[in-house]
C-alpha cells in the first residue's frame, strides 16, 4: 500500500507541475490582485508566494523522480539543453564580464531562468511518464475557464459597450494584454478540441460553447494581434496535419487561408462590434503592414548578427540606461545572441518539435491538445516574446519530444476517448 500510495502522490505532483506551467499564474493573480491602482509592490506580495509554490512543487517532482534513468536523449533534446547552456554563458558574459556593455539589474531575468524556466524543464524530463494527461486537461481547462470567470466580473473594462473602448485591456495587474488574449486563445483552442474528441452530455457542451464564447469576447477584448494570428496559425496546422497526406493537408490549409482573404472585411468588421481597438490594428497589419514599431527592432537584431555571425554579439538589445529588451523574435534573439550555432539550434529544435505534432494530430493521439498550445506559443514567441521569458514554450518544447515516445498503450487512449472530461 505504501508504495502505491507514494506512486499516486508522484503522479499527482507530476500533473500539478504540468498544470501550473499553464493556468497556475494567471489563476492566482486574477484571484488575489485587482485590475489596476497596483500599489508598488503589492503584486509582488502574491506573485512571489506563488512562484515560491510552484518551485517547490517542481523540486518536489524532481525528488520523487530523481532515481529515475532518463532514457537516452534524442538529438533535438541534446541540442536544447546544450542551447540552455550556451545561452547562460551568454548572458553571463554578456552582463558580468563586458566592460562596453552595463546592465543595471539582471535579478529577474536570472529567477526566470533558475526559479521558472530550468527547474521545470528538467522536471519534465524526468517526469513526464507519470503526468495523467486526462486530469492535466481537465485541471488546465477548468483554471482556464475560472480565470477568465474571474477577469470578466474584476475587470469592469470587458462591460464596457463597443464603442466606449479606447485601449488595449489587461487581465489584471500581473497579467498583461498579450498573456491576457492568449489565455482567451488556449481557452478556444481546448474547448474545441474537448467538444471534437470527448464523448459529453448535453450540460457539458452548453457549458464548453458558453466557455469557448467567453474566451473569443476575451481575445479579441485584450486588444492585442498576437492572440488571434495564434488562433488562425494552429487552427491552419490543425486542418493541414488531419489531411490523409500533405498535399490534401496542404490543399484544406490553403482553401481555408483563401477563404478568409475573401471574407476578411466582413470579418473585421464583426471583430469591432466586440473590439474597435482591435478591428483597427488588425486593418493596420493586413492594409498597411505595420507592426507597432518592431522593425527597429528587428533591424537591430540583424545587424548584431551580422557583426558577429558565428558566436554572436549580445543576448538583447541594450539601451544607455542600462536596460535590455528581446527583439520581439526568439529566433532573431537566437541568431543575434549565439550566431549561426544558436539560430539553427533554435530551428532544429522546432522543427523536431513541429513534425512530432504533426504525427500526434496524424495518428489522432488522444492528447495531442497540447501540441496546439505548443503551436500558439511559438507563435506568440516569434511575435511577442522570448525564450528566457516563456516558461510554456520551452516546457512543451521538452515534452513533446519525450512524450512522442510514449506508446498508446501506457496512456490508455482507447479508455481516454470514452471518458467525459
Amino acid at each position: 500500500m505504501k508504495i502505491v500510495s507514494i506512486k499516486n502522490i508522484n503522479s499527482f505532483l507530476s500533473t500539478l507541475n504540468f498544470v501550473l506551467c499553464f493556468v497556475g499564474y494567471q489563476l492566482t493573480t486574477s484571484l488575489f490582485l485587482p485590475f489596476s491602482h497596483d500599489i508598488e509592490g503589492a503584486s509582488m506580495t502574491v506573485t512571489v508566494p506563488y512562484r515560491a509554490f510552484a518551485l517547490l512543487i517542481t523540486l518536489l517532482v524532481i525528488f520523487l523522480n530523481i532515481k529515475k534513468r532518463v532514457r537516452k536523449s534524442s538529438f533535438a533534446m541534446k541540442i536544447l539543453w546544450l542551447y540552455w547552456i550556451a545561452l547562460i554563458i551568454r548572458i553571463f558574459y554578456d552582463t558580468n564580464i563586458r566592460n562596453d556593455v552595463h546592465i543595471t539589474d539582471t535579478s529577474r531575468l536570472w529567477l526566470y531562468i533558475f526559479g521558472i524556466i530550468l527547474p521545470v524543464m528538467f522536471s519534465m524530463l524526468k517526469s513526464y511518464h507519470k503526468i495523467d494527461m486526462k486530469k492535466a486537461l481537465k485541471w488546465i481547462y477548468i483554471g482556464t475557464a475560472i480565470t477568465l470567470i474571474l477577469s470578466l466580473f474584476n475587470n469592469s473594462s470587458l462591460l464596457l459597450e463597443a464603442s466606449e473602448i479606447s485601449g488595449r485591456t489587461d487581465g489584471n495587474v500581473g497579467l498583461n494584454s498579450i498573456h491576457f488574449g492568449h489565455l482567451g486563445t488556449m481557452g478556444i483552442l481546448l474547448s474545441i478540441f474537448i467538444l471534437s474528441k470527448i464523448k459529453l452530455n448535453m450540460i457539458k457542451k452548453i457549458s464548453i460553447i458558453a466557455v469557448t464564447l467567453l474566451s473569443f469576447f476575451i481575445m479579441l477584448r485584450a486588444g492585442s494581434r498576437s492572440p488571434i494570428l495564434a488562433l488562425v496559425v494552429v487552427i491552419l496546422f490543425w486542418l493541414f496535419s488531419q489531411g490523409k497526406n500533405v498535399i490534401l493537408g496542404f490543399y484544406i490549409a490553403l482553401i481555408t487561408i483563401i477563404l478568409l482573404f475573401i471574407f476578411i472585411d466582413p470579418i473585421l468588421s464583426f471583430i469591432g462590434n466586440i473590439s474597435p481597438v482591435i478591428e483597427y490594428r488588425l486593418r493596420a497589419s493586413i492594409f498597411m503592414g505595420d507592426t507597432s514599431g518592431r522593425e527597429p527592432l528587428y533591424e537591430e537584431a540583424i545587424n548584431a548578427f551580422i557583426e558577429k555571425p558565428l558566436f554572436g554579439s549580445q543576448f538583447a538589445l541594450f539601451n544607455r540606461y542600462g536596460g535590455f529588451s528581446y527583439s520581439h523574435n526568439f529566433i532573431l534573439d537566437s541568431f543575434m545572441g549565439l550566431g549561426i550555432f544558436g539560430g539553427l539550434a533554435i530551428i532544429y529544435v522546432l522543427w523536431t518539435a513541429i513534425k512530432k505534432s504533426y504525427i500526434l494530430i496524424k495518428k489522432n493521439n488522444p492528447s495531442f491538445w497540447f501540441v496546439l498550445i505548443l503551436i500558439q506559443q511559438i507563435v506568440l514567441g516569434m511575435l511577442s516574446s522570448s525564450i528566457y521569458y516563456n516558461q510554456i514554450l520551452n516546457v512543451l518544447l521538452v515534452f513533446v519530444i519525450l512524450y512522442s515516445n510514449v506508446s498508446v498503450k501506457n496512456n490508455k487512449s482507447e479508455k481516454y476517448l470514452q471518458d467525459n472530461v
